[in-house]
């Protein structure tokens, strides 16, 4: 994906698909553990103090003082060794900025995927997400916030997968069983249109879409439009990815 043309369909695809998620990631290096990064979402940029735009080419240590006594540093200095996920659950980040003056207090969730080739890892993939609301009490999470949660996790589960790092949760040879129609339907959510400007564009109904919808959840197996715009960018990815190793997120 990093050595694809600036100028593939795919990738433009690929940035409005990142940035309609409500999940910030960013893509940082490992090249001498300074950690540069080379692109972040757009989510992720507005979750910063705006005096810290644009972060391309800084450090993570220039965004974040504190991230190394947070330890995450420490965590993508393992990833880039050991090529093993990590995950840093619930830390408080006193350089976040509009979102953390906006709560008051806010505690993320930050995940690092390796990103390997055949020489090994070469980048990592840091996951950002927003875990701000109410801990857990005894009874446990309100079903608001436990369905939060779930659309996070889902959210978040669509980047890997465009990235290759979560498994398929279906036998990729009955993905294409979608038709033709269903194919032009499933481009365009991962565009990012509604159901009602899909049914203009392919003059048909509103309710003609819908149904088709419901076909291509069923058959891909999936459970929302934002899993479905994954697995279109990552087809549409495959190529320049092929040589790139399989890789699988696990929880540590």
């Amino acid at each position: 994906m990093l050595r694809t043309s600036p100028e593939s369909d795919a990738l433009a695809v690929l940035g409005r698909l990142l940035d309609s998620l409500p999940i910030g990631f960013h893509v940082s290096d490992c090249g001498g553990g300074l950690f540069h990064i080379l692109y972040a979402n757009r989510v992720w940029e507005q979750w910063l103090d705006p005096g810290k735009l644009p972060i391309a080419g800084k450090t993570l240590a220039d965004l974040f003082p504190s991230a190394e006594e947070a330890g995450v540093l420490t965590l993508m200095r393992e990833v880039c060794a050991s090529g093993q996920p990590k995950h840093l659950k619930g830390y408080e980040f006193r350089e976040l900025g509009e979102a953390g003056r906006r709560k008051g207090t806010s505690r993320w969730d930050w995940e690092i995927y390796p990103l390997s080739d055949a020489t090994g890892v070469t980048h990592l993939l840091n996951v950002i997400m927003d875990v701000s609301a109410p801990r857990p009490r005894r009874n446990g999470l309100s079903k608001g916030d436990q369905q939060a949660a779930n659309l996070r996790r889902e959210e978040a589960s669509g980047v890997l997968r465009i990235f290759g790092l979560a498994p398929n949760v279906r036998d990729p040879r009955k993905q294409e069983l979608l038709s033709e129609r269903e194919r032009q339907v499933a481009d365009r959510l991962a565009m990012g249109f509604t159901n009602r400007a899909i049914a203009r564009q392919l003059n048909v109904s509103s309710a003609t879409v819908s149904s088709h919808v419901a076909h291509i959840l069923s058959k891909l197996g999936f459970r929302s439009r934002a899993q479905v715009a994954a697995w279109v960018v990552g087809r549409r990815l495959q190529p320049a990815t092929s040589k790139v190793p399989s890789q699988r997120a696990s929880q540590t």
